[in-house]
């Protein structure tokens, strides 16, 4: 049976507050951190890109399949199942989905056979503002 590490996690019984901007934004727990950030997009001229990044501390635990998704004010966008040969990282162009004022949320999972630990990244939450 395999132990849950949680990347990212809430405290009980803490109001919620307004989530910080996805400008550099850095959620760190025990295991790891996930990061997100605006970026410019060559195609459009535009900082219209969002970089998702999650990286897990233990390197052996990296390998895998990942299942994940996108979560924009609280809705799960479309599910999906990567293998990666390290840290996961993605990017979520607006065309796809988004708009300046929206919550955006890494909700992903990951089983390592190295460790035989499931890795959770599911509170982690940031507001799309513009630069």
């Amino acid at each position: 049976m395999a132990c849950a590490a949680v990347l990212t996690g809430a405290t009980p019984g803490v109001a919620a507050a307004q989530p910080p901007p996805c400008i550099n934004y850095v959620h760190t727990e025990e295991a790891g951190r996930v990061e997100v950030d605006l970026r410019l997009d060559p195609a459009t001229g535009n900082f219209s890109t969002l970089t998702i990044f999650w990286f897990i501390n233990d390197a052996g635990a990296q390998p895998g399949i990942y299942n994940w998704s996108h979560v924009v004010n609280g809705v799960s966008q479309t599910p999906r199942i990567d293998i990666k040969d390290d840290n996961f990282h993605t990017a979520f162009r607006a065309v796809d989905g988004w708009y300046f004022g929206d919550t955006y949320r890494l909700q992903a999972t990951h089983y390592s056979n190295a460790t035989n630990t499931t890795y959770v990244a599911a509170v982690n939450e940031c507001v799309i503002t513009p630069r």
